[in-house]
């Protein structure tokens, strides 16, 4: 009875609605089933593919990370065979080419919309795939039941069928448009597609395709789970997009691939990988006869070479700058088709999320071990674009709770938030954008100082544009508390610092931020200027006006990349608080000095970095079939580094040296003067300017980098040096 049930309901079920909507979808189909009506027997063209890996910092901030360009010349002929030859190739410098780190079949190309299945072809990497090899294995195509193939009723449903005017390669265009939905998981290993179907009003050819493919769960091969489909995704955005010659054929114009990932455990935070190609100079061979009826279950077969490596880094015919077809779009495009939870709308929701990822986990010297947990509540519908937050954790080695509660309201481009909190601060100047202390104890020396922080108050913020430019206001009743090294050493064994001191008090503090372009910096792959601006008023106990800036260049001067960064500060204060004072000196900011050792309450530091990619180790390694690991792809950089950092008042000088004391970086013991025989300050003013320069090696995309830094002083000694993460 339930069998006869479940066979009414397929049979009874409309596939389409309204009607008319029907009558459209099987005209199209009976087109699309004429191939030759919709698509030429063979073409030539270029294809110009951009691979990005991009971030999201705070909601606001995106940028890609990894960057690569490669222009091919591509093929496709009437017996479903596709041949790809790469021609060019260039990195954006500081970032890892992305065909070196292919773990994920996502989809790079569809040679055609017309037919009864969609084909992907899954790499275009060079050198990764023979013909031989791909009809069937790992390399094999992604088979996606075409929308309207002729079995479609038992995947598909359908609705809307609007005609609109879409706006498609700036040329206004009228489509009919058409909700594609899945109803059916489909056998073996064909996937299918949900999203948007656009059918050109008149000849019915499918000019658009924006949703999402849904692939099949990775396969098994001979009983074994095939390495390359370990990190395979079950779904990716895409927007396919045709276009028609002169013929009145239709052809790709761009294509769209993405994988958008969530940091599971900070609201705001995580990663993109999108793939944008965009087709040209197409031919089209004439004569021939119709295209043959292909066998039921064919899957085609495909090629991708590349020219030799001193051809492909001496292609010079791009149509588009690097970085331009990843930024002319973005996240927010694929908003409708994201899951649930990351919805605008519906009812509330409850997420174990925070707004940093430290809220459940962080190792610094001063709490050791802090686990926690951090809840959201969007209300949604409830209560649009408000969310309420609580987070709470243990520092085990502190033995003390840390935690905050909040609300914030967001309606763009507004967003009003509230709250309470204690929090360990970081009192570190001059810091770089994306920088992060969670961790920072647990391999190095945890170069970070701390301030035990209480208080609550209300901030308002506008974006200012699509780049994550932010002005914001804030009102808070804060209170600064001393705290002091719990955890010795880090797991290394290295000895960890003291922290330095710190004075106490409540005040009311006031700030304002103006943020512009923040992703400028050495972490994303994008020219252009940034720039920082802080003013922070305090009254109370601790009575201060803290003024710092920051400008950031960065410039591709091919092959060689310039990044430049000019910070200043000053604090004016009749006593001024020592976590309020500017520090200068270490690796990450001021090579070739100790750890913060300057410090004023006036301060400048200008840097300045040359980086040349190296032409060598840039071949990628290769595990089994389908899987490579990233080049070393090596990179040398010469650094320039310049600063001063004054006390201008005897009260300035004073809370330098209430900093706290000299200890050896090895043993811990107290540096003392070899004269007086008193313990040297931990920090000094600079009296003068002071440069370094470094000169370091980086691999992966500069990701990390051994060096060696002398500051240009009379008895100073070449340093060696680590850097992690792209630090500058």
């Amino acid at each position: 009875m339930i069998g006869v049930l479940l066979v009414l309901q397929g049979v009874l079920s409309p596939r389409c609605t309204p009607d008319p909507l029907c009558g459209m979808i099987r005209s199209a189909a009976n087109v699309n089933e004429l191939r030759e009506t919709y698509t030429p027997r063979a073409y030539r063209a270029r294809s110009e593919t951009e691979s990005a890996t991009l971030r999201r910092w705070e909601g606001r901030i995106e940028g890609a990370t990894i960057l690569e360009q490669t222009t091919s010349e591509v093929r496709w002929s009437d017996k479903e065979t596709f041949a790809q030859r790469v021609i060019g190739s260039r990195s954006f410098p500081n970032a890892i080419p992305l065909s070196r780190l292919a773990f994920m079949k996502i989809g790079w190309m569809v040679p055609s919309l017309v037919g009864q299945r969609i084909y992907v072809i899954p790499r275009n990497a060079p050198g990764q795939a023979r013909y031989r090899g791909t009809p069937d294995g790992p390399l094999a195509p992604i088979v996606v039941v075409h929308p309207l193939a002729t079995d479609r009723d038992r995947y598909y449903r359908y609705s809307h069928g609007e005609r609109v005017t879409r706006i498609i390669d700036h040329i206004p265009r009228l489509v009919d448009y058409v909700e594609v939905t899945i109803v059916d998981a489909p056998p073996g290993d064909l996937s299918l597609f949900q999203g948007e179907m656009d059918l050109e009003a008149g000849s019915r050819a499918v000019v658009r395709l924006k949703g999402i493919f849904r692939w099949r769960s990775a396969k098994r091969s001979g009983g074994r789970l095939s390495l390359s489909r370990m990190f395979e995704p079950t779904e990716t955005l895409v927007e396919l997009v045709s276009q028609p010659l002169p013929s009145g054929r239709y052809v790709p114009l761009t294509q769209r691939f993405e994988i958008q990932a969530e940091n599971v455990l900070a609201s705001g935070y995580g990663t993109t990988r999108r793939v944008s190609s965009r087709f040209y100079d197409f031919s089209e061979p004439g004569g021939g006869i119709p295209p043959p009826r292909l066998p039921s279950g064919f899957v085609p077969g495909y090629s991708v070479t590349a020219a030799p490596p001193d051809s492909l880094r001496r292609f010079r015919a791009w149509q588009a700058p690097a970085g331009a077809a990843t930024d002319a779009v973005a996240d927010a495009d694929f908003g409708r088709l994201r899951p649930d939870r990351f919805q605008p709308d519906g009812r509330p929701i409850l997420l174990l999320q925070g707004y940093d990822s430290g809220h459940f986990l962080r190792v610094n010297r001063i709490e050791g071990l802090f686990t926690g947990a951090s809840l959201i509540l969007r209300l949604r519908d409830a209560a649009p674009g408000m969310s309420l937050r609580a987070t709470a954790g243990y520092a085990w080695w502190e033995e003390a709770v840390r935690g905050a509660a909040g609300a914030r309201w967001i309606r763009s481009p507004w967003m009003l938030e509230a709250g309470v909190a204690r929090s360990l601060d970081v009192t570190n100047d001059f810091r770089d954008q994306f920088d992060n202390p969670n961790l920072s104890a647990l391999v190095g020396r945890d170069p970070w100082d701390y301030v035990d922080r209480r208080g609550g108050g209300v901030a308002a913020a506008r974006s200012l544009d699509a780049r994550g430019s932010t002005a914001r206001v804030e009102l808070a009743y804060v209170e600064d508390r001393a705290v002091s090294r719990h955890m010795d050493k880090s797991l290394l064994g290295r000895l960890l610092r003291d922290n330095r001191n710190v004075a106490e008090g409540s005040y009311l503090r006031t700030r304002l931020v103006l943020d512009w372009h923040p992703a400028v910096s050495p972490v994303v792959a994008r020219d252009g200027v940034g720039a920082r601006a802080e003013l922070e008023q305090a009254g109370g106990d601790l009575d201060y006006t803290r003024i710092e800036g920051r400008v950031v260049v960065r410039k591709s001067l091919r092959p060689l990349f310039l990044m430049a960064r000019l910070h200043a500060g000053a604090v004016f204060a009749d006593r001024p608080p020592p976590q309020q004072l500017f520090e200068l000196g270490g690796p990450a900011g001021f090579p070739g000095y100790e750890y913060k050792e300057f410090a004023g309450n006036r301060a400048l530091l200008f840097r300045a970095r040359v980086s040349y990619p190296l032409p060598w180790l840039d071949t990628p390694v290769t595990l089994g079939r389908g899987v490579t690991l990233p080049a070393f792809a090596p990179a040398i950089s010469f650094g320039l580094q310049t600063g001063l950092a004054d006390a201008t008042t005897q009260s300035a000088r004073d809370a330098v040296a209430s900093l706290g004391v000299r200890r050896d970086d090895g043993t811990g013991a107290l540096v003392s003067d070899p004269v007086s025989g008193a313990a040297l300050p931990a920090s000094v003013p600079t009296g003068t300017l002071k440069t370094s320069v470094d000169l370091r090696v980086g691999i992966f995309g500069d990701a990390l980098g051994v060096g060696l830094a002398r500051a240009l002083s009379q008895g100073r000694k070449l340093l060696f040096f680590v850097a992690i993460g792209r630090q500058f």
